[in-house]
């Protein structure tokens, strides 16, 4: 039995679900990003939903796009998870299922309660517990060190946090939804599939 530990958006959620203008849904993504590494370098912590309200406010701005903020919000927080997430459960009928996320919790929760999956989860780490974000080490020693494991994989689609994975010295299987190359700035992940599904037929 192993220790899968999912990120949540952009692995499970799929960012691309809450049906807004692409070129924003683009700067708003890259923003929040760049905030949230900012934020851990600066030592300045603000959660992740409040940089995921500045950070649409600004992307706005940068592209000259007028929009109903609240509205979409409301479909940030209501996100859809990808259709391979399913098998998240199937999964967890043979190892130890985690969430490891820059999200809130109590966003988090309500997300995956939505889209079915919340059960399937055996616990959710966050940002908050550090105060650091990914892919600050802090998070995934944290995590390990909550779950009493020096062991385990993190599932993500996101290079970057497969790269700051594998510099904590966790394990990492990367979600290649979007042909994206591996980040060259640590160690490759141990294993590259294409879905979720994919996962069931590793050797972990």
């Amino acid at each position: 039995m192993a220790i899968l530990v999912f990120d949540i958006y952009g692995t499970v959620l799929d960012l691309s679900s809450i049906g807004i203008d692409r070129s924003l849904l683009k700067e708003w993504r890259s923003t929040q990003l760049e905030m949230t590494w900012r934020s851990s370098l600066m030592g300045l912590w603000l959660d992740f939903d409040e940089i995921t309200r500045i950070s649409l406010r600004y992307a706005m701005k940068k592209i000259g796009l007028a929009a109903d903020e609240e509205e979409i919000l409301r479909r940030w927080y209501s996100m859809a998870a990808y259709e391979d997430s399913k098998y998240i459960c199937v999964l967890g009928e043979k190892h130890s299922i985690y969430a490891l996320t820059n999200g809130t919790r109590k966003n988090i929760e309500k997300a995956l309660e939505r889209n079915g999956l919340l059960r399937c989860f055996k616990g959710i780490y966050t940002a908050e517990n550090v105060k650091k974000y990914k892919p600050s080490v802090e998070i995934y020693r944290g995590f390990l060190s909550w779950t009493g494991s020096g062991d385990a994989y993190l599932v993500s689609a996101n290079p970057f946090d497969i790269s700051g994975a594998k510099n904590a010295g966790m394990r990492a299987i990367y979600i290649n939804r979007h042909g994206l190359p591996i980040d060259p700035l640590a160690p490759p992940p141990d294993h590259i599939v294409t879905s979720i599904a994919n996962i069931i037929s590793l050797s972990i």
